[in-house]
Order: structure tokens, then sequence, then C-alpha cells
């Protein structure tokens, strides 16, 4: 099922030039990716002004869903478009005081609590898996009751969280999120983890296809994603911090978070107004498995 629905984006011969994490102009070949919503292709459709570089933003004429049309293939994400790289090179460009790195350490650890809390109040005890999961910080402070699972595209992070995982049963797999969770039995998750994943995911619908078959009946999401929507980004314009090229390539909104989930048979657990603040950058939602579901 799920490699018929991947034939919707094409591979393309093209190549474009982009910037690697030193810096340094690559030749990257790139695919051409129609509507990952709604299966609309816009081609013909003009770019937004958001784009940068050779890297086009399209909005979808059916559904308005925004994202990146021609992002690179996979493999380009796992060394030289890894995320630990670009978000080096994001921090270096912006050349950060100070005061404004403590204060986003800060932000990052309340982050991280607030991970914690969902996942102890909605979350059963048993497997959880982490997509995305990076150096596997997040699920290793967990409490002991959850084992820890993890898929990582990033070798280098693959590494490290195997390494924590493993000292707690579970494991980490260094693949594409698609091809990992291919390898998990149904209904093997009481939760699924998708924080600061979901933008990065070239076919999030598959994906969350996916999510449903591992997770058991009534096992729970948990999504933190940016908000194309909110003040934020409309203030910033092109200076928003969502906007990273070429490594997000959906821009999600709440009514589009909304249309996915629920296209994908999950039913929405929490999505509040202090869970999508119209003055935050990232929005928090947690959807869960129908009970009934198998």
């Amino acid at each position: 099922m799920f490699i018929e629905d991947r034939d919707i984006i094409e591979n393309s011969t093209n190549n474009i030039i982009g910037s690697s994490h030193d810096g340094h102009n690559i030749r990257v070949k790139h695919i051409h990716r129609i509507c990952p919503l709604c299966g609309t292709d816009n081609k013909e459709r003009p770019a937004l002004l958001f784009s940068e570089d050779a890297w086009l933003l399209k909005k979808c004429a059916k559904c308005s869903f925004v994202y990146l049309e021609n992002p690179p293939h996979y493999e380009k994400f796992e060394d030289e478009f890894a995320w630990e790289k670009t978000s080096e090179k994001k921090l270096r460009t912006k050349n950060k005081s100070s005061l404004s790195l403590l204060f986003g350490k800060v932000v990052k650890k309340l982050r991280r609590d607030k991970l914690s809390v969902l996942i102890n109040q909605y979350c059963r005890s048993g497997n959880v898996l982490d997509i995305g999961c990076g150096e596997g910080k997040i699920l290793s402070r967990l409490n002991e009751k959850y084992t820890p699972y993890g898929i990582e595209i990033s070798r280098a992070l693959a590494q490290k969280a195997h390494h924590y995982f493993v000292l707690r049963g579970g494991m980490v797999i260094q693949k594409d999120a698609l091809s990992g969770l291919s390898e998990f039995a149904g209904n093997y998750f009481e939760a699924v983890i998708m924080s600061a994943y979901l933008e990065h995911e070239l076919f999030p619908k598959e994906i969350l296809r996916e999510t449903v078959r591992v997770l058991k009946p009534a096992g729970c999401l948990i999504i933190k994603v940016p908000n194309f929507g909110s003040v934020n980004r409309l203030i910033k314009d092109k200076k928003w911090c969502g906007f990273r090229f070429p490594c997000h390539v959906n821009y999600y909104t709440p009514a589009t978070l909304q249309k996915a989930l629920k296209e994908a048979g999950l039913q929405l657990a929490r999505f509040n107004f202090f869970d999508r603040l119209p003055t935050s950058d990232n929005m928090w939602t947690i959807a869960t498995k129908p009970a009934s579901r198998l």
C-alpha cells in the first residue's frame, strides 16, 4: 500500500545548487513532490516569496498546505544535510549573543520537561518510539516503566542514541522513518513521539498511517511541530525561525495538522489554546489510535 502512495513523488534527474553545513556549494539531486496532504500537483503555481535560493516553497491550490516542492533525496539527510549540521550552520549565521544562547538552552529544557510530563500523563507504561530521536536524550530520561526505541536518519546521532537505549532494553534503527517503521510489528508501541520531526518528513501521510499500525489500541501520538499560522511567522516574514532550507519540507497550521491526523485515522485527545498559542512558533498535539482498531 505504501509503495503505491510513495509514487506520488517523482524522481528528478535535475540538479540544483545547495549549501552544505560548512558553507560550500554542492550540487544536489532533488525530487519533485506533489502536495503531501491532498495529492495535488502544484508544479505550475508560483513559488512563495519565502522560498530561499533554489528551494521552492509551494502553497497547495486545493488544500492550502505549504510544503517544499523540490527537496533533496533522503540519503542527503544522512550526512550533508543532517539536522545537527544544518542546525549548527543556522546558529553561526545568526551570530547570537551569550544571553540569547542561554535563553535558548532554557527554552529547550522547558520543552524537554513538557514532553516528559505529557508522556507520563497520557502514555501507558511499555514501549515508546521516538521518530527522529536525535541523540536520544529525551527518552533516556524517562521513567523506567518505559522502554525507549528510536528511528534516526543521521548516522552520527543514531549511534549516540543507540548507546543510551540499549541500556534500557530498547534500540535505535538508523534509517528513514518509513523504512524503520516497517521493521516493527503491528500494535507494538504504547506511544510514538514526533518532536520537531514531522516538518522534516518527505512522506508525512504514509508515516502517520504506519504510526497507527504500530500503535496499540488507545496508544498515543505526541507531536510538536512549527506553527506556520503563528503571529511570529506573520511578523518576522522571511526571518521566521521555522524556515530552514532544505531540512524543513512541511509547514503545518492548526487546520492542516488536524486534517492530516484525521485522515490517518487518529483521534484528537488534546489540542487546546495553550498547545497552539498564536504567539508561539510551535504547536503541540496529542492524538490516539481508536481503542477498537487493531
